[in-house]
């Protein structure tokens, strides 16, 4: 039988360097090399099961950043709490360096280098606003990229409707003013694939509470129909409360849309968005479509057929399937 691998209880709920813990005679290499441990970046490691920890996370970017790298993508989105990973995937550990600091990349979990104002490149102010002018922010003793500039590099990465979905989490969860992020788009305007960016700010709403909304309401918004209401109360005509739809639609009736992202299949939220449904549909005579992700994905089509039917109004233009694509340039993920 073989020996039972004993893992020290120093090492256990923090990430370490590998080559030190070898070199303190702690573990040897071939202890290190087997599935007790898991390499989650260059020469750093953690214990089996502690890389789903949020606080080995954190603890792990204070050891890779060093002095002068900055977290930036999807890791500064989910420091500024913009986002959050799917349920079963890790929060990615991604870092870049100002584009005159010294030093190299920080292996395995790099950037391109960036152009960063506020950062020791580019110290001075370049855009007038306060609020425009730093891209470099401190949290808890990190350097990280602000909200403004994570939510503008993570905008050019994607196509349209995906830009208006990350633009809509930082102004939702994150209260981030839209008319400042579209004067810092507007004052970058001639770096590369910011128009997008720009078209995708005129496009975003502070109501929308998650990705699949946005994309919902791209579906109609793109297809011509009227912006629809976001996540508002309906009262009856007593004034009492009957439900909060995702999405309301005016044309020549009221049309309702309820967005059915996964914890929608947990515990009793599928009775909970049923009663909802029933209520809106049964106290105000306003029809109900609820609809998951394969339906925004591959059934647009079959949307706007249904959208058409109950608003008696057809769709006033054809949607661009290349508006609606979830590709990241770079290889990143999706928001």
């Amino acid at each position: 039988m073989p020996r039972r691998l004993v893992v020290p209880e120093q090492l256990k709920g923090s990430p370490f360097r590998g080559t030190a813990v070898v070199a303190s005679g702690l573990l040897t290499r071939r202890q290190l090399a087997s599935q007790a441990y898991v390499r989650i970046a260059s020469d750093l490691y953690v214990v089996r099961g502690d890389e789903r920890s949020d606080d080995v996370r954190r603890a792990a970017l204070h050891l890779l950043a060093g002095d002068r790298a900055v977290v930036s993508g999807l890791t500064a989105a989910w420091l500024h709490g913009a986002w959050k990973p799917a349920p079963g995937q890790l929060v990615p550990l991604e870092l870049t360096r100002p584009v005159r600091a010294p030093g190299t990349r920080v292996q395995g979990v790099g950037r391109r280098r960036l152009t960063l104002r506020g950062s020791p490149d580019l110290p001075a102010p370049g855009y007038g606003l306060s609020e425009l002018d730093d891209d470099v922010v401190e949290i808890g003793g990190l350097a990280v990229t602000s909200q403004l500039r994570t939510c503008f590099d993570l905008m050019r990465q994607r196509e349209l409707v995906e830009a208006v979905a990350v633009a809509d989490q930082f102004a939702y969860r994150c209260g981030m003013p839209l008319h400042l992020l579209a004067a810092y788009c507007d004052d970058r305007r001639r770096w590369p694939h910011v128009r997008a960016a720009r078209v995708a700010v005129s496009l975003a709403v502070p109501g929308a509470r998650s990705p699949g909304e946005t994309r919902l309401r791209m579906v109609l918004v793109l297809s011509g129909y009227p912006e629809p209401f976001v996540n508002v109360d309906v009262v009856d005509e007593r004034g009492g409360h009957v439900a909060t739809p995702d999405l309301l639609l005016w044309t020549r009736r009221w049309v309702a849309f309820e967005y059915d992202g996964a914890y929608h299949d947990e515990g009793e939220q599928p009775d909970l968005d049923r009663d909802r449904g029933n209520d809106i549909t049964t106290d105000l005579d306003v029809p109900t479509l609820h609809y998951v992700d394969k339906h925004v994905r591959y059934g647009r089509a079959g949307i706007l057929r249904s959208v058409a039917k109950l608003s008696d109004c057809p769709p006033a233009r054809p949607l661009d399937d290349r508006d609606f694509s979830r590709w990241v340039r770079g290889g990143g993920r999706r928001f």
